[in-house]
């Protein structure tokens, strides 16, 4: 409801704000400024830094919807920018890692994570408590949810026909409103000595709140093309396709990961697991401008 509320309250300025700046020459019937709605569906991926501790899991599927902007400069070029609702499926696998570290997290009763003393070499009996769960954590699907702000140059043809064709580059920011995740993971048998192992059957946590593991803003490039279709007047329907790469960490630093923890065999402690992942797409855009 919150986001709905938001997307209506920027529509309505939108509404003003054309109302009281946009001007229509009596030569050339297009407006200077111009906004749409969008929707569209993504290909997702991870660029893993340190396969050592995890490695990526392949393509997720994600989809945005919102509000475009569009700014003329002249006839063949403008700035686009606008907000939109984003959500994008980030796949992890940790159990093909080059080091097999064994990776766990504690549970409490509410499905919340519990953090490791930074100082731990074993899992204490104050940290399972009666009611808590330890699990090794096998693959791991990040859903995180953004409001996303591109500011971007468009490059347009003269209209052939109907259609203008166009090109565009910019950057993508991103502010991060949540994160779930599904876990298949593997859970621990604690035994009386308060000794464990792990079932060899494996089960699925879903819709775990992830959002302290995953970054709060992401900046990244987008670079794409596409195509409008003039219906009427200054109103055309558009579909694009862009290529977008991002230069932040989708996951928090090391430092930050303290719920997260992997068993050092060497030094027969646990520690924070933490890496670098680089998230990028594919994303195929249709919408309307008015």
């Amino acid at each position: 409801m919150k986001k709905i509320l938001l997307l209506a309250t920027v529509l309505f300025g939108l509404n003003t704000i054309t109302n009281a700046q946009v001007s229509v020459t009596e030569d050339n019937d297009v407006k200077n400024f111009r906004f749409g709605l969008l929707g569209g569906l993504s290909m997702d991926w991870l660029n893993v830094d340190n396969d050592k501790k995890f490695e990526k899991g392949g393509m997720g599927l994600g989809n945005h919807w919102g509000l475009q902007l569009e700014f003329k400069l002249n006839n063949t070029l403008s700035i686009i920018s606008g907000l939109s609702l984003t959500s994008n499926n980030l796949k992890l696998n940790y159990n093909t890692a080059s080091s097999a570290d064994t990776v766990l997290y504690i549970l409490d009763k509410d499905e919340a994570f519990v953090d490791f003393p930074s100082d731990s070499a074993e899992i204490s009996s104050t940290m399972m408590g009666a009611t808590n769960n330890v699990y090794w954590l096998q693959n791991r699907k990040i859903k995180a949810n953004y409001v996303n702000i591109p500011i971007a140059l468009k490059m347009k043809t003269k209209e052939i026909g109907y259609i203008t064709y166009f090109g565009q580059f910019g950057a993508n920011i991103g502010i991060k409103t949540g994160a779930k995740t599904d876990d298949i993971v593997q859970k621990a048998v604690i035994d009386t000595t308060g000794a464990y192992t792990f079932n060899s059957e494996t089960i699925e946590l879903s819709k775990l709140d992830v959002s302290k593991a995953v970054q709060p803003v992401r900046v990244g490039l987008k670079i794409g093309f596409g195509a409008e279709y003039n219906i009427s007047g200054t109103t055309s329907i558009y579909a694009e396709l862009n290529y977008n790469h991002y230069f932040t960490n989708a996951l928090r630093k090391e430092s930050n990961e303290t719920y997260l923890n992997k068993y050092d065999y060497a030094d027969e402690r646990f520690e924070n697991v933490g890496a670098k992942v680089i998230p990028g797409s594919v994303s195929l855009t249709v919408g309307i401008l008015f």
